[in-house]
């Protein structure tokens, strides 16, 4: 081709040539080049050729002492440099995308599981994972995976839900994590505060808390059928929609709350807490995720916790 054909067409420009551009100017010369790019003399040789050819004009000039760019060259070379170095960029990461490395995270939580388990979870998966962006979203089970209805996890609101088994939803999968015992929360004050363990037809008196929102009827219902069992239900009492507000008239003996001994403990401080001798269901906490959600960071957090000694 005479040089200066090309001007008449756009020239085809590809990665492979503006990177033996770079490699030849920052090397000084086409050997070391060829040595930067893992390929031969001759293939380098070419691919520069190849480049002049489709510009029309030399990129270098060739002396003894060595190349230098051309004028033209001298500018290719910016562009060259920012083009390059944009995909190495995006190249990066997208790798880090593949590899779950880089993303957005939303993990639904219950109490039971944000006051037990899942703090250690979230730091281990942190400290491998640090530019992960994690979203705490704070809900009921009964809002993650309700019943005969869509919840949060099956709506795509949340990736990944702690949630009280079981998990019986079709579109999920899920991995028990964890079993929490049922207890009583009384006042210190309280007649049966120094007990170990009691009866559950021991609280067939007691004015026994409730809660009245929908979030909570889980565990509502599970109440109700530990003192079924025990021969009685829950005499009317206040209702209560938070466990702050709950414990907080039990400290003050206006009640007592039955709870998962996990959540009982983190205000052990404030009240007592006594074990059932029936030793009713536990609660069993589950991780559950949409089996359709193939996100690499979800996977990478699903390992986090199958490997995880919850209970531990």
């Amino acid at each position: 081709m005479v040089w200066g054909d090309a001007l008449i067409r756009s020239p085809r420009i590809n990665l492979q040539q503006l990177r033996a551009l770079l490699a030849v100017y920052d090397e000084g010369g086409f050997r070391r080049a060829a040595e930067r790019l893992n390929t031969s003399l001759s293939a380098i040789s070419r691919t520069i050729q190849t480049l002049e050819a489709e510009l029309g004009v030399p990129v270098f000039e060739r002396s003894a002492r060595g190349v230098k760019p051309s004028s033209v060259g001298q500018n290719l070379l910016q562009y060259a440099r920012t083009i390059v170095g944009g995909l190495d960029e995006i190249s990066i990461k997208a790798l880090s995308a593949i590899r779950g490395e880089v993303g957005q995270l939303k993990i639904g939580y219950n109490e039971i599981s944000i006051r037990t388990f899942l703090p250690k979870m979230l730091a281990k998966f942190y400290r491998q994972y640090p530019n992960v962006d994690m979203r705490l979203i704070s809900q009921a089970t009964s809002e993650m995976i309700p019943e005969n209805t869509a919840g949060t996890i099956s709506r795509g609101e949340v990736d990944i839900g702690f949630v009280v088994g079981p998990v019986i939803d079709d579109e999920l999968d899920a991995i028990h994590l964890f079993e929490d015992q049922v207890a009583v929360a009384v006042a210190k004050t309280h007649r049966l505060a120094q007990r170990e363990s009691i009866s559950a037809s021991e609280l067939k008196d007691e004015h026994i808390l409730l809660w009245s929102t929908e979030p909570w009827q889980i565990y509502t219902r599970r109440i109700n059928n530990i003192c079924r069992q025990a021969g009685f239900l829950p005499r009317p009492s206040i209702m209560m929609q938070d466990n702050e507000s709950a414990f907080a008239l039990v400290e003050e003996n206006v009640g007592v709350v039955l709870i998962a001994s996990s959540v009982a403990a983190t205000y052990s401080n404030r009240v007592a807490t006594v074990a059932i001798l029936e030793n009713p269901e536990p609660f069993h906490l589950y991780a559950a995720w949409r089996k359709d959600n193939t996100a690499p960071v979800l996977r990478n957090f699903i390992g986090i916790v199958s490997g995880s000694d919850a209970g531990g």
